[in-house]
């Protein structure tokens, strides 16, 4: 999958991929897609949850060995906080 912005977020916990994945997107169209790639085990749910509360696109997670990756597709509309 392409994704037009990679945030690595390797080693760093919790809350730090979701406020990082928050930032990138802030600056990004509607429609684009983001790779986050995280260390931190705690994506697999804190990726979801933050998706359904901004409105956000959970497009896809996979484990990559010891990493987590999600792709995230920014909505038009932010229904929650944190986008």
């Amino acid at each position: 999958m392409e994704a037009a912005v990679r945030v690595d977020t390797s080693g760093a916990a919790c809350p730090v991929p979701i406020l990082e994945i928050a930032k990138a997107i802030r600056r990004l169209r509607i429609g684009t897609l983001v790779e986050l790639i995280s260390t931190d085990r705690g994506l697999e749910a804190d990726l979801p949850a933050w998706c359904e509360a901004t409105g956000h696109t959970l497009v896809r997670m996979e484990r990559r060995g010891a990493s987590y990756v999600g792709w995230v597709r920014k909505a038009g509309e932010q229904q929650g906080h944190g986008a």
